[in-house]
């Protein structure tokens, strides 16, 4: 019991000892960050839309004769060349037709014989007086009838020819064909039946579609003179599949609609790409590249500066003129490129913007900055452009190609095919940091 009362009067005496003392205020320290001034690069306005690939050319076989199926001559999903043979539609009735014209041709021509040498005989008599004149009309009218008739046979034998030709069905085009549609040893009725599908997509069109508030700002570019429309029409376009990094398929936008549609308030485009290894298929949700004017240069700041809340994306940026405290500007940022965000509006060039550090800056608290000589990058954090509207400038080691004019004069599908076929322009890239 006296061991119990001697720990409490202890404890009783250090609670008094400690109401003695005062909590005070201790000022956290400086916070250290590091900073760095935006970079300047020449970049290159580019417009992004979503749309789909279709082939560019889309026949559906069909009979051109009525008749019975006699064979398949392709594989299901085969390749096929322009002229290859598909069917076979069974031929002997119709060659038993060309043999009918051919004898139908001979009697024609043998009652024009007739006609002629009738003819030959009764000009002489009615010269002599021995025949009227109406006995040379009727001679002269039964040889042009005949010689109708010869006519109108040897028409009976082209369309035989041509029914026996369409006997064999063939691959009017170029490209991937579908499944056979039709089994051997049925009927086929002309014009009616489908047989199968045959499409061309080496070159593939892409299509897509242009808002109105981006046709207005094409209209204000060209102008202020930075772009013309032919330019525009022979520009170099760019595609990119879901999943892929960028747009690494080239092509040329080959297609305009005219006018806006007033459902939509869209218009209609459509690029053409080559497609050499076939890796684009009809019906493939895409994303397309359009470059817009001029290179022009940009800020850039590190990805890893952005910081954003319920007002938006914001910078924290060290004032040296008011003892080097935070302020918050908020920004307008494009596309990451390399690790760096272009900045449109919100900085200056001469900021010094924090890169590391930002959970221990507050706005309007004083702060230790540490300088680097550049603003870094970040290339694990950079993202494919997928809302973007600028992208940087082509690498300098790499010679900027013109886009070939393909809308400056009418040119058809076959030209613009050929130069599709040739080596593409290199796909624009960074700039890299020297």
């Amino acid at each position: 019991m006296r061991v119990l009362n001697l720990s409490i009067v202890v404890v009783m005496v250090s609670a008094i000892a400690g109401c003695g003392q005062r909590n005070q205020y201790v000022a956290p320290p400086i916070a250290q960050v590091t900073v760095a001034q935006p970079i300047v690069k020449d970049v290159v306005d580019y417009l992004e839309f979503t749309g789909s690939t279709r082939a560019t050319d889309v026949v559906d076989i069909r009979a051109r004769v009525n008749g019975y199926l006699k064979k398949i001559e392709f594989a299901d999903g085969a390749m096929v060349n322009e002229g290859d043979l598909l069917f076979l539609i069974e031929p002997e009735p119709f060659e038993v037709a060309l043999t009918m014209a051919n004898a139908r041709l001979q009697k024609a021509e043998a009652v024009y014989g007739l006609a002629e040498a009738e003819l030959k005989r009764t000009e002489p008599l009615v010269t002599q007086g021995a025949l009227s004149k109406q006995e040379l009309d009727l001679k002269k009218a039964d040889l042009a009838t005949a010689k109708a008739g010869v006519s109108e046979a040897k028409s009976a034998i082209r369309q035989a020819e041509l029914n026996l030709a369409y006997t064999k069905v063939l691959a009017p085009i170029k490209g991937r064909i579908s499944r056979h549609m039709v089994d051997v040893g049925n009927l086929v009725q002309a014009e009616q039946t489908v047989l199968t599908r045959l499409e061309s997509y080496q070159p593939i069109h892409a299509y897509f579609t242009v808002s109105e508030s981006e046709m207005v700002r094409l209209m204000t570019l060209a102008k202020q003179k930075k772009i013309s429309r032919d330019d525009l029409k022979a520009k170099q376009i760019h595609l990119g599949l879901t999943g892929e990094t960028g747009f690494p398929h080239p092509g040329l936008l080959d297609f305009t609609e005219l006018g806006i549609e007033p459902g939509t308030g869209t218009q209609m485009q459509r690029g053409i790409f080559p497609n050499k290894d076939q890796s684009l298929v009809p019906g493939m949700f895409v994303r397309v590249q359009l470059q817009v004017g001029d290179p022009a240069p940009k800020l850039m700041v590190s990805e890893r500066a952005l910081a954003a809340d319920q007002r938006g994306a914001y910078l924290l940026v060290v004032n040296e003129k008011d003892q080097n405290k935070v302020e918050q500007r908020p920004v307008k940022f494009g596309v990451a490129i390399d690790g760096r965000r272009v900045i449109e509006s919100g900085i200056q060039p001469g900021d010094w913007v924090i890169i590391n550090g930002l959970q221990r800056a507050r706005p309007g608290a004083p702060v230790e900055p540490q300088k680097l000589p550049t603003m870094p990058g970040d290339p694990e954090r950079s993202a494919p452009q997928t809302d973007p509207k600028l992208a940087t400038k082509p690498a300098a080691d790499k010679p900027k190609e013109k886009p070939q004019d393909v809308a400056k004069s009418p040119a058809t599908r076959k030209t613009i095919s050929e130069k599709l076929l040739k080596p593409a322009s290199e796909k624009p890239v960074a700039d890299k940091e020297k």
